[in-house]
């Protein structure tokens, strides 16, 4: 399930000497994450974005990992990037993106 050919690359990840996980979304700006998973999961949307921008009209399995990577951003207060994810999620299942 990789992504050949792919420019994006996963956002920085980091585990403090805590245990707790961070992401760097911009330079310098690293945000806390409650477990690995969200950590692996954020830094990883720049790289399911492209992914979405490449997938084939339906693409289920896509959509699902939009809308689970929304999930994320949403609990972590990311929203426009969170509603960015539903809308490619509903695009890619083929439903009306207005409605």
């Amino acid at each position: 399930m990789g992504t050949t050919n792919s420019s994006e690359k996963p956002l920085p990840l980091r585990r403090m000497e805590d245990g707790v996980w961070e992401v760097e979304n911009s330079p310098g700006h690293w945000i806390k994450c409650e477990t690995e998973d969200d950590a692996r999961t954020i830094s990883n949307a720049p790289v399911l974005s492209e992914k979405s921008h490449n997938a084939v009209c339906p693409d289920q399995t896509t959509a699902a990992e939009l809308e689970a990577t929304a999930n994320v951003l949403e609990h972590y207060s990311i929203g426009w990037p969170s509603r960015f994810f539903r809308y490619r999620a509903r695009v890619l299942r083929g439903e009306e993106p207005n409605g």
